[in-house]
């Protein structure tokens, strides 16, 4: 038998840093119709290029 209670274990406290918050993407794809006119702004995004995968048509934006 063990002396020892096993409820009385050390415990490592939690270490939060700050690298474990998520940086924002700094480009987005939003999906566009296949007809539709491309601006220069799209939903209020910058847009920096047409992108087609996988048979559907994107925007590719700069974030804000």
């Amino acid at each position: 038998m063990p002396s020892k209670s096993r409820t009385n274990i050390g415990r490592k406290p939690a270490v939060i840093t700050a690298e474990r918050v998520k940086k924002k993407k700094e480009t987005i794809l939003i999906e566009v119709a296949k007809d539709q006119v491309i601006g220069e702004l799209i939903n209020g995004f910058e847009v920096i290029k047409p992108v087609k995968r996988y048979g559907k048509y994107y925007v590719l934006v700069k974030n804000n």
